[in-house]
């Protein structure tokens, strides 16, 4: 159980109220039903419950997460290697929930998303291609490191992706980073019936 329960429509303050339906149209329209952000009652569950106890930052919040998915130069795949890469770091039960599920609407097998999850690069028969390699590899280094990405890396990003994507990537990373945090200092749990 989160440390902040959610919050049942019914319950909701004047404010949270405004930031809930915001919320709830972002949500429907970016993550369609490609996994669980509500519970049976309606509340929000995941990095959504504990933001509605902080309603000035849900709007700051979801504009920066569907500005972020305007961001070109990072193909879909690559871009869910680094989210699962980043959450394999901080071991976040519910971001890694989610982002297998997003991550299975891309080009990634079960295998890849499995090992990216897992914090291990696919390799043999199972390897990434050469974006998803440098997506693992620039999230995995930024995100258990201290100081500047390596210039090897940077070089390989900018090669991969352009500056434009190399820019996306690295924004990926930062996002997922703080998103992984709060679910972890909240406790987030994985929705109930569902696995990671």
């Amino acid at each position: 159980m989160s440390r902040y329960s959610p919050i049942a429509p019914s319950s909701l303050t004047a404010d949270q109220h405004k930031a809930y339906d915001e919320a709830s149209e972002i949500c429907s329209s970016v993550f369609g039903d490609k996994f669980l952000y509500k519970n049976e009652d309606g509340a929000f569950i995941g990095p959504f419950a504990p933001l509605l106890f902080t309603p000035t930052l849900v709007d700051p919040f979801f504009k920066l997460v569907v500005e972020l998915g305007k961001l070109p130069g990072l193909p879909g795949s690559a871009r869910e290697v680094a989210i699962l890469a980043t959450g394999s770091r901080f071991q976040s039960k519910y971001e890694l929930y989610a982002h297998e599920r997003v991550a299975a609407f891309t080009s990634l097998t079960a295998a890849q998303i499995g090992s990216v999850k897992s914090g291990k690069k696919p390799f043999g028969d199972n390897a990434l291609d050469e974006q998803g390699n440098v997506a693992f590899d620039v999230a995995i280094e930024l995100s258990h490191k201290q100081g500047p990405m390596t210039e090897a890396n940077w070089k390989r990003a900018e090669h991969a992706f352009g500056k434009e994507g190399t820019a996306a990537l690295i924004q990926y990373v930062g996002v997922y980073a703080y998103t992984c945090i709060l679910l972890n200092g909240v406790d987030a749990p994985v929705p109930q019936g569902e696995r990671c």
